[in-house]
């Protein structure tokens, strides 16, 4: 089975026995099409997903149909792993791009308990680091102004991927709509464009065809009032992080980011 395994995906959590555990108890990776219903809410299930490749989203909509984005999910995170004691979930889950996953059952997790207790454990821990990024999501729309929503969604998507080996530190995967980037950050698409131009304009990022442009990664965390402790990375990273931040490390040749995100530009 291909994919981001849990080993990969928390090398300070679980160990290469662990993950290797989990998947054994995995079913069949499945492929599913972009904006494709991966969880719907108040359906029952008996087992979780894992999510080996590509991005999906959590939303909840209002009587109108008008949706909220509640969360970015990525190559290695488990898309709704309370659902074991929950039973369903409580919000819809969509692929965003072309993934595959593989189900978890219920019931491998309820033995892990008495075979596993460590590794059962670790993956309840996985739902506490899942739980902190939610409330940084609830602080980012309560208390950042708009070109800091979008700025700080960009930096977390960033750090997150970069945490795990799937990007460097001059851009990443990001495919989502602007609708979706609006709906993410709590504010009209006419808002998010306007938001977006300002940071192109100032050289800080480019959001184009799925993906960030990183230009200046310490202007964006500037930008973004982004604080990465909720995300408990490994201390290198963090460290490295810290470095770029304070000015003492740049993550990227800045001619070559520069260089990238201006020819992006002449596209528009």
């Amino acid at each position: 089975m291909q994919g981001l395994d849990l080993h990969r995906a928390y090398p300070q959590l679980f160990t290469r026995s662990e993950a290797d555990l989990v998947t054994s108890l995995q079913g069949a990776a499945a492929t599913v099409r972009p904006r494709h219903k991966l969880v719907q809410a108040g359906v029952p299930v008996t087992a979780c997903s894992y999510l080996l490749e590509g991005f999906a989203g959590r939303y909840r909509a209002d009587h109108q149909g008008r949706r909220q984005l509640l969360g970015l999910l990525i190559p290695g995170d488990f898309i709704d792993l309370p659902t074991w004691r929950l039973g369903h979930s409580d919000h819809e889950i969509v692929a965003l791009a072309p993934a595959r996953v593989c189900a978890l059952p219920h019931a491998a997790i309820s033995d892990l308990r008495q075979d596993a207790p460590d590794l059962y454990d670790k993956l309840w821990q996985v739902t506490l680091l899942d739980a902190a990024i939610e409330r940084y999501w609830t602080f980012r729309n309560g208390r950042l102004t708009g070109r800091a929503r979008i700025a700080s969604l960009f930096a977390e998507a960033l750090v997150r991927q970069y945490a795990r080996g799937l990007c460097g530190l001059n851009g990443c995967p990001l495919p989502i709509s602007q609708t979706d980037l609006a709906e993410a950050c709590g504010m009209t698409p006419v808002h998010a464009n306007r938001m977006l131009g300002e940071l192109r304009q100032e050289q800080v990022c480019l959001f184009l065809d799925g993906r960030v442009e990183v230009m200046d990664l310490a202007g964006l965390f500037r930008q973004a009032q982004f604080d990465w402790d909720y995300l408990y990375l490994p201390p290198e990273i963090s460290e490295r992080l810290a470095e770029i931040a304070r000015g003492e490390a740049a993550p990227v040749p800045q001619g070559w980011a520069r260089q990238a995100a201006a020819r992006r530009v002449r596209r528009l």
